[in-house]
């Protein structure tokens, strides 16, 4: 693709993370991955094509009064057991009011986000999308693996996990299912989703009204006919154009304060369909959160 003379994040990007209205960073490890590596490569993939991305959204809102500050890729190292701190404290220092995006990196570079988030947002919720809940103590050989991504996120930061909402849903270990039981958890699965769509994505909403909210997007929550370059291909997933309208219903009734994208995963691309699918869902949001204009 031809990008010259476009500039990052629909030339959106420039000012500092003091100043601008959305600071972007990138955590580029896989080292959590058990089955495809290759997210490590996505924070720079993503960056490259949003130069590509017109700087309006689907309903006609303008974003070009956003300036967006882009801190590059933050080094958890080899190892995100040792290394998530590392991350979480330069993500933790950018001012409350900017929006956190964050370009993973597997969905264990959430520990790092989530431990940000909650210093910078106290009380916040966080609506985890995603075909796995990422709840198991120890899964795949380990306890910081891609199957305890949010699990180690929530021992970290202390978050209630009554404050999670998972969306999308499909693939679960029979220990995951106990603790979303045990800890009240809202669990909506993406065959709740297709069937009843407005009444699913409502019932997230009235859980989530009225807070500060943090989403996390696992690619893999859209069924791999949408997003074939991730870690675990899960079919039966959302569209699209179903997890567009999910995130604006879900949202609409609280304030968003961050967002991250993980498990793009470009060696198992094709014809960058994921990491549009990722850029899509970013700069929609970017939306959502009230920084278009008619």
């Amino acid at each position: 693709m031809n990008l010259d003379g476009l500039r990052p994040w629909a030339g959106l990007a420039g000012g500092s993370p003091e100043t601008a209205g959305v600071v972007v960073a990138g955590i580029a490890y896989d080292g959590s991955a058990v089955y495809r590596k290759g997210a490590a490569q996505a924070p720079q993939r993503i960056r490259s094509l949003s130069a590509a991305i017109p700087p309006v959204t689907e309903d006609g809102r303008l974003l070009t009064g956003l300036q967006v500050a882009d801190l590059g890729d933050l080094d958890p190292g080899t190892d995100i057991e040792a290394g998530w701190s590392t991350v979480a404290d330069r993500l933790s220092h950018i001012p409350p009011a900017a929006f956190l995006t964050v370009l993973g990196g597997d969905h264990c570079t959430f520990i790092s986000t989530l431990a940000a988030q909650v210093k910078r947002h106290p009380g916040l919720a966080v609506l985890w999308v995603d075909a796995h809940p990422d709840l198991c103590d120890f899964s795949r050989g380990g306890r910081w693996t891609c199957g305890c991504a949010l699990r180690r996120a929530l021992d970290v930061s202390g978050l209630d996990p009554g404050r999670v909402v998972i969306a999308g849903g499909r693939d679960y270990d029979p220990e995951e299912l106990d603790f979303i039981a045990a800890n009240g958890m809202l669990l909506v699965s993406a065959q709740e989703l297709a069937h009843e769509p407005v009444r699913a994505a409502v019932r997230i909403g009235d859980r989530l009204a009225g807070q500060k909210v943090h989403v996390s997007f696992d690619i893999d929550a859209l069924d791999p006919a949408f997003a074939p370059g991730t870690e675990i291909p899960s079919s039966g997933g959302l569209s699209t154009r179903q997890a567009l309208d999910l995130l604006a219903v879900a949202t609409e009734r609280a304030t968003l304060v961050g967002l991250d994208i993980v498990e793009v995963s470009p060696p198992f691309d094709h014809g960058d369909i994921t990491t549009f699918a990722a850029l899509k869902l970013i700069f929609e949001v970017w939306g959502m959160a009230g920084y278009g204009k008619r």
